[in-house]
């Protein structure tokens, strides 16, 4: 019994179409009461809802950048009165709609890619994959449709519409609540900058252990905990832990420092400080040095205290002197 109601749903929904539908070898031509435009911006925040009737369509349009998305959620909330008569209404998919949708036009002419009855229930989920590969999974829920909308215009359009004749007018005058939202990927961009302290030099960028291409744009990575690293010959290595959040861009800029080594004297005021024995100007203030053994003489009145450091390439030295006065009792 299920395969011949089965069939003859099919029948139904191939034969007994709208009225007013015009099948053509390109498509059909159709009317419709009301276009219910929404704009995708990319975002993840972008939950829409709307109610519609019986007849009406829902064009979305879609983000020039569609890094994140690879699909479309479309839930409806389905009146007593429609899922009353099973397969009485039905969702379809349009590819080729001309004109492009606009609130003010009700005719339209394209390719029917999807139809299905919505069911003898309540709620009904419908998941519009945008992308060949995605990780949209069908439940028993939600419905995945079997085809991919072309998107080359940057919108997808959907049309309510009566699958047979003899509705009753309660379910013709029903509403649909619709919400729809965008399916993203668990995947943000992570956009590195480097700063240099001269003119800029070569140097390579390793995420997780994985050298990564130069990129302009930003590198595509799972949501989550990442560990970069910058390595070069000219500048000193660099290490971040960064965060990657869905569908949004982390900026990570760093500072490079060059490998030549650099020292900072301190010393409390009007002490003489000897480099090598020629005296010291530079106290206060990091300055670079050249690699080797190095000896300090610190004079203050009649104390004096020499040290001997020995410098290396890519490293910072502080060489700090201080006073301090320990009183006891007993």
């Amino acid at each position: 019994m299920k395969r011949i109601f089965d069939t003859f749903t099919k029948i139904i929904l191939s034969v007994v179409m709208i009225t007013g539908i015009q099948n053509t070898a390109e498509g059909e031509t159709f009317r419709i009461r009301k276009l219910f435009p929404l704009t995708f911006t990319g975002g993840i925040q972008n939950e829409q809802t709307i109610t519609t009737g019986i007849n009406d369509s829902i064009s979305i349009f879609l983000p020039e950048d569609m890094t994140y998305l690879e699909g479309i959620e479309v839930k409806m909330e389905i009146p007593d009165e429609i899922a009353a008569w099973r397969d009485s209404v039905a969702c379809s998919l349009y590819d080729g709609i001309t004109p492009a949708p606009d609130i003010s036009q009700i005719d339209y002419s394209g390719v029917r890619s999807f139809v299905r009855p919505l069911p003898n229930r309540l709620s009904w989920i419908l998941q519009i994959p945008l992308k060949a590969q995605n990780s949209i999974k069908e439940t028993p829920y939600a419905t995945k449709t079997d085809i991919i909308p072309d998107t080359k215009k940057h919108f997808v359009f959907i049309r309510i519409q009566p699958a047979m004749k003899g509705i009753p007018e309660d379910a013709q005058n029903a509403q649909l609540k619709i919400t729809v939202r965008p399916l993203l990927i668990d995947k943000g961009k992570l956009h590195i900058s480097a700063v240099f302290p001269d003119q800029e030099k070569p140097y390579t960028v390793f995420i997780d252990n994985n050298e990564m291409k130069p990129s302009a744009t930003g590198y595509l990575l799972d949501t989550g905990i990442h560990d970069v690293s910058i390595v070069s010959e000219f500048y000193r290595g660099e290490v971040r832990t960064v965060r990657v959040e869905q569908a949004k861009m982390t900026e990570l800029a760093v500072s490079l420092k060059s490998i030549t080594p650099t020292l900072l004297i301190t010393a409390p005021d009007n002490t003489v400080v000897y480099l090598d024995d020629v005296l010291c100007d530079k106290i206060g203030k990091a300055f670079d040095i050249a690699e080797g053994e190095h000896k300090i003489r610190f004079l203050m009145g009649d104390y004096e205290v020499i040290r001997t450091i020995v410098i290396q390439k890519g490293k910072s030295y502080t060489a700090a002197l201080s006073v301090d006065l320990k009183v006891t009792e007993e």
